[in-house]
């Protein structure tokens, strides 16, 4: 009897919800198309170039098993540290790499093709999310905080974290069971085909959330207004705009805080793409909190022991120009790339206030 008015409940409430958010489609259409139309600009600008070409590339190293073949050696160094196989290095890296979602879409490609278990890839959903080092250090240090040493100490801090709680989530979990491990470990027939309708697939589902974050935090600038709570409250919603409110304004361990987190919009888009693998909500949305901390406790050593100059309101009234295809990581997909087309053949910017933000 408990769990039916449970179940009412929730119907009720799910129900009170959707007719919130309709008036307020109706009520702030304006604010809605204003975000509508900067999520799909930022995602036509941005996020399509910088990122599709590393979901490509990712999905060609895992089909290939490259990236298995790579890591399998350092399976005693993983078992002892994570308490997994040497497989959960390939989305921890390629994630740390390419940004926020393509950890999730290396997890749920090896998930996929039988290289993760159920245990293994639901452990490596925890751990395999990072910003890319062209988010950190080229928009918010160089960009931003008009002081690229400052976007140094917060890759080396937010790396230093992303690795700190994939060690408290192998711990926890010791994933270490193969016995769930798919029997199937399929090859593609054609890898440059089938890597690019993966890359396609998750690039859509993550432009879509993107675009209904950019259209919510409009609704909340038009109901809260300006000030610290639509300062945090961005910055939870969605990281680059709350980023780029939050830059010149507050310490940068606050900044490092909220990059360690990631957003919701992040988190949604990890959801998305993870599929049919299962993770706790609260649990990954706790470990966020846990990378986070640590993060902003290790920028704020940091900058204690190497000072920086950031200058402040930097990111007002100037335009900020960052280059996002001319990186080094963009030369190394290029060349494996290139590498994955060559063995697929022989084996069968988001624009806001003038502004142009590197991928994530």
């Amino acid at each position: 009897m408990l769990k039916l008015y449970f179940e009412k409940g929730k119907v009720i409430l799910l129900l009170l919800l959707s007719a919130v958010m309709v008036w307020l489609c109706i009520r702030y259409s304006a604010a809605c198309y204003r975000g509508i139309e900067n999520g799909i600009g930022f995602c036509l600008s941005v996020l399509v170039p910088s990122l599709f070409l590393l979901m490509a590339v990712s999905s060609m190293i895992v089909r290939s098993g490259v990236a298995q073949r790579l890591c399998s050696w350092l399976t005693p160094l993983t078992k002892r540290v994570f308490g997994m196989s040497g497989a959960c290095l390939s989305p921890l890296l390629l994630g740390m790499i390419g940004g926020y979602p393509v950890g999730a879409r290396v997890t749920a490609a090896m998930h996929e093709r039988g290289d993760l278990s159920d245990a293994e890839a639901e452990a490596s959903a925890y751990m395999a999310v990072a910003a890319g080092p062209g988010f950190v250090v080229n928009y918010i240090g160089s960009a931003l905080l008009n002081a690229r040493g400052a976007g140094v100490i917060l890759l080396i801090a937010e790396t230093a974290a992303t690795l700190a709680t994939a060690v408290i989530v192998g711990q926890r979990m010791k994933p270490t069971s193969i016995d769930d491990r798919r029997t199937r470990s399929q090859r593609s027939h054609n890898l440059l085909v089938d890597a690019v309708s993966d890359a396609s697939k998750a690039t859509f589902s993550m432009c879509g959330m993107v675009v209904i974050f950019s259209a919510a935090i409009e609704v909340m600038g038009e109901l809260i207004g300006s000030g610290d709570i639509a300062d945090v409250l961005s910055a939870v919603m969605e990281i680059t705009t709350g980023c780029n409110r939050l830059c010149g304004r507050y310490p940068i361990w606050i900044i490092a805080f909220f990059v360690g987190f990631g957003g919701l919009s992040v988190h949604f888009q990890i959801y998305a793409m993870l599929g049919e693998i299962r993770v706790k909500k609260p649990l990954f949305f706790l470990y966020r909190i846990i990378s986070g901390i640590i993060a902003a406790i290790l920028t704020y050593i940091l900058v204690s022991i190497f000072p920086q100059s950031i200058a402040v309101f930097s990111t007002v009234g100037e335009p900020v120009q960052a280059g996002v295809s001319a990186t080094i990581w963009g030369s190394v997909a290029l060349v494996v790339a290139s590498a994955c087309f060559l063995m697929s053949i022989t084996g069968g910017r988001y624009v806001r206030d003038s502004r142009v933000v590197q991928h994530r």
